[in-house]
């Protein structure tokens, strides 16, 4: 018990000399938000104190419990002007005491108080650098609803919270310190980005100790939050650039985890495969496919619906690989992706040609850019798509499934292309020529051909389905 209060006295001192060290640095002329940080930093380094010092867990929440009560009283009165923002003022340094108090008494009871180090020390040293980094060095914002993080801060985040986890996970369990050195560094970058007016004080050390005593206690759980992971991150900095929007991240992540779940890694890696090569390809001639692009329906970054079109199809095989064991349904999500991409490349592809497109149905010249046109040259593209597909199978199943996937991704894009020119609908536009949208300057087009619900997204979630399931009834 001496130590334990030992241990309280030590805390006590050590947290008002670094408000006090806070307040004379801003009375120097230190800006208030920087002062801020540092204290933020600074006090997370006491959780490594109480390590050391306390074995109860009552004695642990003494101090955070405290100030839960002081930092409540400050944010209202300004009691500790160090740490309070002086516009704009949020709750941030109350949430701050209440994470240490909650992960204290959940960290003690649970015999693992290492845990509580983890969200502790990911929060101050992760939020805090990163908001200094973001201050000093940040120059690209984050896209909206955002724009007030930037880009630097967020991979400031990613790199220390997960250093300071690696770290605390090397000395109480270095099984799993890489894989939660990772894991964390992602979500308490998902958790900062997400979490406003401080809230992220609350949410970011609560996180991260969630997913490494998941982790820690929970083995089997160790594949899910890699891949949650990487799901995570390769969508973040899809919707850092551009490449999907706020909502096609959120349902991205969800298809991802869940092909993952009832599929495997080797579902995974083909909806990987798929999303980037399809990513950078789209980049390819961009401006030369402006004009082209201005047909379709959708533009910009992907969003849910189109995420939801491109990998519904594997998730369905996925599910049947899942309940059956057959592994033909396992081959066809591979062809399910194959099909997506084979489309993807060839439509991209198709756009910088410089023949004239055809029809896939009657042969007739139709607008570049048009769904259900094809050219040599896409045609072309679209075989290097389904390569790429066919080249994942080959090591798991071998030159028949290779070809399997090449053959019936080929015919998933050539099936796209069919059922874009017969079904797919089109309007007329005023000065002559078809599009696919529906409207033009707000005002309504009229319908030119094709059956009116069925859109460019109805059809590319057909034709991998069909695709994939020929597979499996041809193949399987």
């Amino acid at each position: 018990m001496a130590r334990e209060l030992l241990g309280i006295g030590a805390s006590f001192a050590a947290v008002f000399l670094m408000l006090g060290i806070a307040g004379a640095l801003k009375k120097r002329g230190v800006s208030p938000e920087t002062c801020r940080k540092l204290v933020h930093i600074l006090l997370s380094n006491w959780i490594i104190l109480a390590l050391f010092m306390f074995e109860s867990v009552w004695f642990a929440i003494v101090v955070p419990g405290c100030f839960v009560v002081l930092n409540s009283y400050s944010y209202r009165k300004g009691l500790f002007a160090g740490i309070e923002r002086e516009q704009d003022n949020t709750p941030g340094t109350v949430w701050y005491a209440v994470s240490l108090l909650v992960l204290c008494l959940a960290g003690w009871s649970l015999g693992q108080p290492w845990i509580a180090a983890c969200g502790i020390l990911a929060m101050g040293y992760g939020d805090g650098l990163a908001a200094l980094i973001g201050m000093r060095w940040g120059k690209r914002k984050m896209p909206a609803p955002y724009h007030e993080k930037t880009m630097e801060g967020c991979v400031a985040v990613l790199f220390f919270a997960g250093l300071s986890v690696g770290i605390v996970c090397a000395v109480f369990a270095p099984e799993i310190a890489l894989a939660a050195a990772f894991c964390s560094g992602v979500i308490a970058m998902a958790a900062e980005l997400y979490s406003p007016r401080g809230e992220d004080n609350l949410t970011l050390p609560i996180c991260v100790a969630i997913t490494v005593l998941l982790m820690s206690r929970f083995p089997a759980s160790i594949g899910f939050f890699i891949c949650l992971s990487v799901t995570l991150l390769i969508l973040l900095a899809a919707f850092m650039v551009g490449a999907v929007n706020f909502s096609g991240l959120h349902v991205g992540t969800l298809m991802g985890v869940l092909i993952y779940l009832y599929g495997g890694w080797l579902s995974y890696g083909a909806l990987g495969a798929f999303f980037v090569a399809g990513s950078l390809i789209s980049r390819v001639g961009k401006a030369k496919k402006a004009a082209p692009a201005s047909l379709h329906e959708r533009k910009g970054p992907r969003g849910a619906v189109q995420v939801i079109a491109n990998t519904l199809p594997a998730f369905v095989m996925a599910q049947a690989y899942h309940v059956s064991g057959n592994e033909a349904f396992l081959l066809a999500v591979i062809v399910s992706f194959g099909a997506a991409a084979a489309d993807t490349f060839s439509s991209e592809i198709g756009m910088l040609s410089k023949a004239q497109p055809v029809s896939a149905l009657t042969l007739r010249k139709v607008e570049r850019g048009l769904s259900g046109g094809i050219t040599l040259m896409g045609l072309c593209g679209g075989a290097l798509g389904a390569l790429i597909l066919a080249a994942l199978a080959f090591p798991f199943f071998g030159a028949a499934g290779f070809l399997t996937v090449l053959i019936f991704s080929v015919f998933g894009s050539l099936l796209d292309s069919v059922l874009g020119a017969a079904i797919q609908a089109k309007y007329t536009l005023p000065g002559g020529g078809m599009t696919e949208r529906k409207t033009l300057d707000g005002a309504p087009l009229i319908l030119a051909r094709g059956v009116p619900w069925i859109n460019n997204d109805i059809v590319n979630f057909l034709s991998p389905l069909l695709a994939a399931a020929l597979s499996v009834v041809i193949v399987g």
